[in-house]
């Protein structure tokens, strides 16, 4: 991910998303910490066959490692 990131910023200056192969709270931050934001799809959706209470919990625990990495 490292060397596409690096070669999409150096053909635009608008903001990168990484999107495939993220399931894990640890590859999220992974991710984050090379484009400006992530999308999560397949992980998103299995998650979401346990309910609404799941993929809020999925969710959550995405959210608090892409909100401790957060430099504002």
């Amino acid at each position: 991910l490292a060397g596409l990131v690096e070669r999409a910023r150096a053909l635009t200056d608008v903001p990168l998303h990484a999107g495939f192969g993220i399931s894990t709270p640890a590859q999220a931050r992974a991710a984050a910490a090379l484009a400006d934001g992530i999308v999560v799809g397949s992980a998103a959706l299995l998650a979401a066959d346990g309910g609404p209470k799941a993929l809020r919990g999925y969710v959550a625990s995405l959210r608090s490692v892409l909100d401790a990495t957060v430099t504002v």
